[in-house]
């Protein structure tokens, strides 16, 4: 054990001491926030704030558009203004003064038909505000109060109950889904960057034969335990250094993100997601050393991690199926694959109710199928390491290692 971590040691400090762990520790949020940015730049410059004017012909305008929300960079807002009639809207609109008008017919109340006039398609938002004016208007004409006319216009609140009692799920609380999206980021990180680090090392240390040196003092299954442990250690340190980040981003900004103050994630939730996110690692850490053990080059190993990511991700390519049947098969067969299960598990139970037995049935799977990969990864460690030509065949390996059994 005492070499496990010695081996565990050097790896981490070996690879945190590389200026390419802190490339990717600084690059990975910096390059986030650089697109995040852009996306938001590109889409406040686009969009349109002009007002937008109305002209009622049918009477039925009694209230004042309410414009007294300011509008600022973050939250633009558009602003209704009433015209007198058709000819004023028109001339404000080729002044390029207003972004088009809406009309009220004289038979609004019979057809309940709105022109709009304009030179584009208008946005959603465009529609919403026009509709929700005359739907104020509307109600105030049939002289119902304006407190339950504050009260429709925000809508009902469906709550959804799940049969066995175990979850609440409002349909506006959308918080839980945040658990799936940090689970399959933080999978995808963990993978792409410490499974990465170790492909990438067992196959150059089997080149220059650095193995061969280690495996005179160190037992194979210890190196290979001890690789496994410092990569994870190090997938964690970049997962750490970014949270705390993203908690002095909070408080600096928390006027900004009041958002946050509203999440209601049960601890649980967040426990079970993790436990399998870090069994999922362990076992593509120990496919990666079985894999490892049969590459005879680091540029055969150069495309082996971004096939990692097609089995995560599937919950995600899948996300309406998910949606339509989070209980249905392939969402199941899905949780018990250790690859694919956090996020699989983490989306099912962010959007239907899974039963703790089968919570408990797939931690138990991927928990025998991580020690079988564990083990396999340690034959292919212990007879593909030494070999830098011909290429270890997978085969031959588990036939030989059967035989010796």
């Amino acid at each position: 054990m005492n070499k496990t971590m010695n081996v565990a040691r050097y790896e981490y400090l070996h690879h945190v001491s590389n200026k390419r762990f802190w490339i990717s520790l600084i690059g990975i949020p910096l390059g986030f926030v650089l697109l995040f940015g852009l996306s938001a730049l590109l889409s406040r410059l686009s969009f349109d704030t002009r007002p937008v004017g109305i002209v009622d012909k049918s009477d039925l305008i009694q209230l004042e558009p309410d414009n007294s929300i300011n509008s600022t960079f973050f939250e633009p807002q558009i602003y209704l203004q009433v015209f007198a009639d058709e000819r004023a809207a028109l001339a404000s609109i080729k002044a390029n003064e207003i972004q088009g008008y809406a009309i009220l017919p004289e038979d609004y109340l019979s057809r309940f038909q709105i022109i709009y006039w304009a030179n584009k398609q208008p946005l959603s938002d465009v529609i919403s505000l026009i509709s929700d004016f005359v739907s104020k208007n509307l109600m105030v004409s049939e002289n119902i109060a304006p407190e339950v006319v504050s009260r429709i216009n925000e809508g009902n609140q469906i709550t959804l109950q799940s049969l066995d009692g175990s979850q609440v799920y409002e349909e506006t609380n959308t918080d839980r889904i945040a658990v799936p999206i940090l689970v399959g980021g933080l999978n995808f990180i963990l993978v792409m960057t410490s499974g990465g680090y170790l492909l990438q090392a067992l196959v150059e240390e089997k080149e220059n034969r650095t193995l061969e040196i280690l495996l005179t003092s160190v037992p194979s299954r210890e190196i290979m335990a001890g690789k496994i442990i410092g990569n994870l250690s190090i997938g964690f340190t970049e997962i750490g250094s970014w949270v705390i980040l993203l908690g002095i981003a909070g408080v600096v900004l928390r006027d900004k993100l009041e958002f946050l103050m509203a999440l209601d994630i049960s601890f649980s939730y967040v426990a079970v997601s993790i436990a399998l996110t870090i069994f999922s690692f362990i076992f593509s850490a120990a496919l990666m050393v079985t894999i490892g053990a049969m590459m005879t080059s680091s540029a055969e190993a150069q495309g082996v991690t971004g096939l990692m990511v097609i089995p995560m991700m599937l919950p995600v390519y899948l996300f309406g199926t998910f949606m339509n049947n989070p209980n249905g098969i392939l969402p199941r067969v899905l949780s018990f694959f250790p690859l694919s299960s956090p996020l699989a598990i983490a989306l099912r139970m962010a959007i239907s109710s899974v039963s703790q037995m089968e919570i408990l049935l797939a931690f138990v799977v991927i928990f025998s199928l991580t020690l079988l990969m564990i083990w396999l990864a340690g034959v292919a460690f212990k007879r593909g390491m030494l070999l830098s030509n011909p290429r270890l065949l997978l085969r031959k390996k588990f036939n030989k290692e059967t035989r010796d059994a």
